[in-house]
């Protein structure tokens, strides 16, 4: 009875058929998924690599606007100390040239320092600087230093002499205009006040 149950056993056995194994077609599906999941790693590595040089390249572009932009403040600093200096010469230069007029010094000299004052003041405006208008102008207090308020027939608040020239860079003050401004006196203000009252005393 055990051997013929044995035998049953190893028909059943020998009766199965042999592990199929994968077609080409099917070692070729496999492969292909291998190399596209290869793929899709390294196309996520390739983005990531990407975007760091992105943000490398935004931080540099950054860092190189900044060091212009502070070399061009530097500059511009430089330029606005060495103009002023150049003001502070052109008001000894106008004053020497008054001064020799005035006095009537040789022709020559005066003629040279005239000289010498033109060509600063072409320099001066090359270089961008403008002169302040003043005279006769409203007193703005970013355009101008009061040194005085004197009386005058004048509006008040308006600028009636200039006592030292002001100058613009590039729409900036470079150095303010000292000035003396109107101011009504305290006699004009109070008849000002009071016309209707003097008329009256003026009638009687």
């Amino acid at each position: 009875m055990g051997e013929k149950k044995r035998h049953l056993a190893t028909e059943v056995v020998e009766a199965q058929p042999p592990p199929k194994k994968p077609s080409k077609e099917e070692d070729a599906e496999i492969m292909l998924k291998g190399v596209i999941e290869e793929l899709e790693k390294e196309k996520a590595k390739s983005n990531d690599y990407l975007r760091r040089l992105q943000y490398l390249q935004a931080d540099f572009e950054n860092y190189r606007k900044r060091v212009e932009k502070e070399m061009s403040d530097n500059r511009q600093f430089g330029n606005q100390r060495l103009l002023s200096d150049l003001i502070i010469v052109n008001d000894e230069l106008e004053l020497a040239l008054r001064e020799a007029e005035e006095s009537k010094e040789n022709p020559t000299i005066v003629e040279g320092v005239g000289m010498v004052h033109k060509r600063l003041q072409t320099l001066l405006s090359k270089e961008g600087v403008e002169k302040i208008r003043s005279l006769g102008s409203r007193f703005n207090s970013d355009l101008h230093e009061a040194a005085l308020r004197v009386e005058s027939d004048k509006e008040d608040g308006t600028i009636v002499e200039e006592i030292r020239q002001g100058y613009m860079l590039k729409g900036k003050v470079l150095r303010p205009s000292i000035v003396k401004v109107a101011a009504k006196s305290a006699e004009r203000e109070s008849k000002s006040e009071r016309p209707d009252l003097e008329e009256i005393e003026d009638n009687e």
